[in-house]
């Protein structure tokens, strides 16, 4: 695989690889179709990826990185989180999520999953269930959508999280959340359907990164 900066400096030959994999993962996702719902972003939501819908996003800094990666299938979703700012070493958290009650008009988007199957984090393994509804607007409101999330985790997930996702006019979008040990935020700006550009505030630090999402039934 081809080098996209140059490894010859001291302890850059794996970001120049990380750099080129995240390029071409990122390239092959590029595709048009409706977006899929958001996730949050460390805190799960109650909405699940179905079979054709991928996501991936990267938030980067100077000291560390996260990527995020979810496919889905039926019912269940599969997802990772990779988190690179840890001076204990690097953490996968790998999860998996399934959708016990789809959002309709009369009920919100159910599901329960399990975070860190591995138990790669200092917290373990964690199960949770989480509820996600989506607000009716007025006519004239500034909001474009609006989704409340709340949940309950246990073990590596410590006790309730929550957060909201908002689509405002001209494309903005903001997301917040407390994930039963931070409270974290992005903005962004969907420069064209299902690539957003983002800025984040997650544990405490800057981030800027970027999200695609795919859509094939």
């Amino acid at each position: 695989m081809g080098r996209i900066c140059n490894p010859g400096l001291p302890g850059k030959e794996l970001v120049c690889m990380n750099r080129a994999v995240l390029v071409l993962m990122l390239l092959a996702m590029l595709t048009s179709g409706s977006a899929v719902a958001n996730d949050l972003l460390l805190a799960p939501t109650g909405v699940t990826l179905t079979t054709g819908q991928d996501r991936a996003e990267a938030a980067l800094n100077d000291n560390g990185k996260y990527f995020w990666l979810g496919t889905g299938f039926k019912a269940y979703e599969l997802n990772v989180v990779h988190i690179d700012s840890n001076p204990d070493g690097n953490e996968n958290l790998i999860g998996a999520q399934w959708n016990f009650i789809p959002e309709t008009i009369f009920t919100p988007a159910v599901a329960f999953g399990v975070r860190d199957a591995a138990s790669e984090s200092k917290e373990g393994i964690g199960a949770y269930f989480a509820i996600t509804r989506h607000l009716p607007l007025p006519e004239r409101s500034i909001l474009e959508d609006f989704g409340l999330t709340f949940g309950l985790g246990a073990v590596g997930i410590r006790g309730p999280f929550f957060g909201f996702q908002a689509e405002l006019a001209r494309h903005f979008l903001a997301e917040g959340e407390y994930d039963s040990q931070n409270f974290n935020a992005a903005v962004g700006w969907e420069a064209m359907p299902n690539f957003k550009i983002k800025a984040y505030i997650i544990r405490g630090e800057a981030y800027f990164g970027a999200q695609l999402e795919r859509m094939d039934f």
